[in-house]
C-alpha cells in the first residue's frame, strides 16, 4: 500500500493512497494525551472499557523489565503500567477489538523498526498498515522523548475502525492508554450492527401494516 510521510519537526501526517486512514501523531515524553474528541477506553490501569477485548500474546508490566521498557509516563506525568508484545512471546501479536470507530490512538513507546501496526475495517480486513521505520527515528531510545509519540488512527470516508492488531518482530513493542471515538448516529447512538438493522426495519415494516390495517378496519 502506498504511503506518503511528511515529516514536520512535533507531527507527522500519514496517508494511504485510497485515503482509507490517515494517521497523525506527536512527539514527546510523558504522553500528550488523547485527540479532542477521543476519550480513554484501555489504559493497563484498570479494567477496559465496555467493547474493548485483547486476544493473543498481549503481555503486561507496571515497571520496566528484562525487554520491554516502560513507555516514558502516563498522560500528566505518572507513572502507568502499559502492555507489550515481543518475539519473545508466542504468538507475538496481540488484537485490541474495539466497536465500530471513527478513530482510535495509543501511546507507542520507543518506536523500533520491527514494531508493526494493522487497523483494522469492517469484517476484521486490514485496511491500513504502518511500521515503525516509517516513523524515524525508530531507535528505540527510551532516553528520547522523540521515539515515544501519541500516533491516532482516523478514519476516512465510508470507513470504520473495527481494531488494531500489534505485532513484534524483535524483543518488545511498548503500548499505553488507548483512546478513541466511537462512531455516533445523527440521533445520538452507536451504529447498529447489520443485524440490528434488519430487525429495526423488519419492525418499521409491521408497524405500517399495523396501521394500514387499522385505517381500512375504520373505513
Amino acid at each position: 500500500m502506498k504511503r506518503q510521510l511528511l515529516g514536520l519537526v512535533a507531527s507527522l501526517v500519514v496517508t494511504s493512497a485510497a485515503q482509507a486512514v490517515t494517521v497523525t501523531g506527536t512527539f514527546g515524553a510523558p504522553d500528550p494525551g488523547p485527540a479532542v474528541g477521543q476519550s480513554i477506553v484501555v489504559s493497563f490501569d484498570g479494567p477496559n472499557a465496555a467493547g474493548y477485548s485483547w486476544t493473543g500474546g498481549l503481555a503486561t508490566s507496571c515497571a520496566s523489565i528484562n525487554g520491554a521498557a516502560m513507555p516514558a509516563v502516563g498522560v500528566g506525568g505518572t507513572a502507568s503500567c502499559f502492555g507489550y508484545v515481543s518475539s519473545r512471546i508466542n504468538p507475538n501479536s496481540a488484537t485490541l477489538s474495539t466497536p465500530n470507530l471513527s478513530s482510535i490512538s495509543f501511546y507507542w513507546g520507543s518506536i523500533d523498526t520491527y514494531n508493526f501496526v494493522d487497523v483494522l475495517g469492517a469484517g476484521g480486513a486490514t485496511i491500513f498498515n504502518i511500521a515503525g521505520g516509517a516513523l524515524p527515528p525508530s531507535n528505540g531510545n527510551q532516553g528520547q522523548p522523540a521515539t515515544n509519540r501519541r500516533v491516532n488512527f482516523i478514519a476516512g470516508a465510508g470507513e470504520v475502525i473495527t481494531g488494531l492488531r500489534l505485532r513484534s518482530e524483535g524483543v518488545a513493542f511498548e503500548f499505553d492508554s488507548f483512546a478513541a471515538t466511537e462512531v455516533i448516529t445523527p440521533g445520538g447512538g452507536a451504529v447498529p450492527e447489520p443485524a440490528t438493522w434488519a430487525m429495526l426495519l423488519a419492525g418499521f415494516g409491521l408497524v405500517g401494516m399495523s396501521a394500514r390495517r387499522r385505517r381500512t378496519l375504520a373505513a
